[in-house]
Parts: C-alpha cells; sequence; structure tokens
C-alpha cells in the first residue's frame, strides 16, 4: 500500500490517485486541494491546470511548474481550515517542500468555485512565510521521528 502524498492517510488509489487518473471528480474543496498538492507532488501539472479557471491560468505556464515541482522536495501537506457557501468553498493550508538546503512553505487561503458539478481553483492569497535552512542531524520536518537524513533528505 503507497501512503498517498496528501498526508490523509490512506493509500494513493483510493485517495489523490482516483482523480489523478481521472476516475472520479473531488466532491469538496479540500479533496480538490489535497488532490492539488498530490498533482504537484508528482509532476502532474496537467491535472494541476485542468483544475483551474479565471485567474490562476493567466501566465500559467506549465513547462515551468513542471520544473519547479521536479526539482523540489515534498515534505507535507497541513489543512488549517476549511469552510463552504453553497458553490463556494475555501481552505487554508501549509504546504512544505525543500529547496536547495531550505525548508519553505506555501501558506495560502485557497478559493474554490463549483462549475457544473466540479470544483476548480480560482483564488488564492498567500500568507508570508520564512525559509528555514535545515540541517541533516535535525529531525525530519515531516513528523517521521527520523533524522532528515534518513528520511526526506534521501530522496
Amino acid at each position: 500500500m503507497t501512503s498517498c502524498p496528501c498526508g490523509s492517510q490512506c493509500n494513493y488509489a483510493s485517495c489523490c490517485g482516483k482523480y489523478l487518473e481521472g476516475n472520479r471528480v473531488p466532491v469538496t474543496p479540500e479533496e480538490l486541494m489535497r488532490s492539488r498538492y498530490t498533482a504537484y507532488s508528482l509532476a502532474n501539472i496537467p491535472y494541476v491546470k485542468k483544475t483551474m479557471r479565471g485567474k490562476p491560468l493567466a501566465g500559467f505556464n506549465e513547462k515551468e511548474a513542471e520544473h519547479w515541482a521536479k526539482n523540489v522536495v515534498w515534505i507535507g501537506l497541513r489543512v488549517v481550515n476549511t469552510s463552504l457557501e453553497e458553490d463556494v468553498g475555501y481552505v487554508e493550508f501549509i504546504a512544505q517542500f525543500m529547496e536547495s538546503h531550505y525548508l519553505r512553505s506555501i501558506h495560502e487561503n485557497s478559493v474554490f468555485h463549483k462549475h457544473e458539478g466540479a470544483w476548480f481553483y480560482v483564488d488564492g492569497v498567500q500568507q508570508p512565510t520564512k525559509k528555514v535552512v535545515i540541517s541533516r542531524n535535525m529531525s525530519c520536518p515531516c513528523g517521521s521521528q527520523k533524522k532528515f537524513k534518513n528520511c526526506h533528505a534521501k530522496r
């Protein structure tokens, strides 16, 4: 059983895999956000693009997004808050990744709209974050209780 990168503790096939492989569509904004994180972690940029509408598509460069997604080490995702108002949903999340020797985060309040039965990412406001230098002997930020060098630094 392969754990889903979204952090749900479910296996990939029964979690985000069913969305990324086109077998189903997410039924909540949180499911869509988790599947988008998983798509980034797998560099599945066509899925990321397919799940956007409006403003986020303006200037979206698939090649740049794929290059970036493949060149960071994805650490984990934490959903902070979700809310739903009819066909508009909100998800606040923190996605952690390693870039070079820095632990970085995307802390975003995302907006999702439901259109013809499917949810789409339509906007997001990022919160300021700090990049943190992480040494090989520190505890891994993923929460595994292993040293970083024996966990995500190996990837």
